[in-house]
C-alpha cells in the first residue's frame, strides 16, 4: 500500500502484483526433456497451420525450451510436451520475457496418439505478459485454424503473419464448437498418421 499526501488529504493506493508463473521454477530445475518424435510432428503441424517455415529455435535465449521450433514469419516460439499443466509454465514465461516473442506450449496425451491437444500461450503485451491457458485447436468449415478457450476468453486465429486475438468466437454455439474441435482433431490425426481428413 502506498500513501500519497496531496494538499486536499491522503490517498491510499493499492497496487496488486501481476500474475506470474515464475514462482513455479524451482532452484536447479531442468529444461524440458528432449523433444520426442510426436512433439516434433506436433510443432511442425502448428507451423503448417500458419503456412510458415519453422526452424530450430536459434534464439533459445533463456535456455529453458530446448528443441523448440521458431516459426519465422510471425516470430512465434513453439514447444510440445506430454507433461500436464502447470509443469513448464514458468519456463515458457521466462522464454517470452527473454525473447519478447509469443510462446506456444502444446500439451498432448502421452503415447503415440497425440491428437488430444491443449495449448498454453503467453504473449508479450506492452511491457506485460498475457496468458491464455487450456485452449484447444479448432478448424472452421473453410479450413481456417483457431485456438479456442475451454471457457470464456478471446479466440486466437492462426495466420501466416501472426496470432490474431479476437473476442468474437469462430463458432455460434457449443455444438458448433465441438464440431470444430473434432474437425481439428481429425485433421491433426491425418497429419500425424496419414489418411483421410476434413478440409
Amino acid at each position: 500500500m502506498t500513501n500519497f499526501y496531496p494538499p486536499n488529504g491522503a490517498i491510499d493506493l493499492v497496487i496488486e502484483p501481476r500474475r506470474t508463473m515464475l514462482d513455479l521454477v524451482t532452484k536447479g530445475s531442468v529444461p524440458l526433456p528432449t523433444a520426442t518424435r510426436a512433439d516434433i510432428k506436433l510443432m511442425r503441424y502448428l507451423a503448417s497451420l500458419m503456412h510458415s517455415r519453422a526452424s530450430g529455435d536459434v534464439l533459445n535465449t533463456a535456455g529453458l525450451l530446448a528443441d523448440s521450433l521458431f516459426i519465422e514469419t510471425p516470430a512465434v516460439i513453439v514447444r510440445a510436451t506430454a507433461c500436464v499443466a502447470p509443469l513448464f509454465l514458468s519456463e515458457v514465461e521466462a522464454e517470452a520475457i527473454a525473447t519478447r516473442h509469443p510462446v506456444v506450449l502444446l500439451r498432448h496425451s502421452p503415447g503415440q496418439s497425440a491428437i488430444d491437444v491443449t495449448i498454453d500461450l503467453v504473449m508479450p503485451d506492452d511491457g506485460d505478459l498475457r496468458w491464455l491457458q487450456d485452449y484447444r485447436l479448432f478448424r472452421g468449415l473453410s479450413g481456417d485454424s483457431w485456438l479456442v478457450p475451454s471457457g470464456d476468453g478471446p479466440s486466437v486465429r492462426l495466420l501466416p503473419h501472426g496470432l490474431f486475438l479476437t473476442e468474437h468466437a469462430p463458432y455460434v454455439d457449443d455444438w458448433d464448437r465441438t464440431a470444430g474441435i473434432e474437425r481439428a482433431s481429425a485433421h491433426l490425426d491425418a497429419h500425424l498418421h496419414g489418411g483421410w481428413s476434413w478440409r
